[in-house]
């Protein structure tokens, strides 16, 4: 089976008040189920230019009975102590310069 994955950022804002820039990624997975947030980090890396340990996927939702995704995905370009505005319970939130928790 193969696997097409589109992904376009569908929204981008800078967020002045705590030092970030907010993305909105749209994603077609056609052929395959939602993508990994590996997968998502690689797009960040190579196609965006993001740093890793400066980034975090706050979510990926997949709407029900399609092959359509989205991601929320937080950059602080100046880098940050993740605990003083993350939710330190998040087990879904991680940065992608860690591995994924296993919440």
């Amino acid at each position: 089976m193969i696997f097409e994955m589109n992904i376009e950022v569908a929204m981008e804002r800078d967020n002045p008040f705590i030092d970030r820039r907010e993305i909105l990624l749209r994603i077609e997975h056609k052929g395959g189920a939602t993508p990994g947030r590996r997968d998502i980090a690689k797009f960040l890396v190579e196609r965006l230019g993001l740093e890793p340990d400066k980034t975090f996927i706050a979510w990926i939702k997949t709407y029900t009975g399609t092959n359509r995704s989205e991601a929320l995905i937080y950059y602080y370009p100046d880098g940050i102590d993740w605990s003083t505005i993350e939710p330190t319970k998040r087990g879904k939130v991680i940065s992608l310069g860690e591995e994924e928790s296993q919440a």
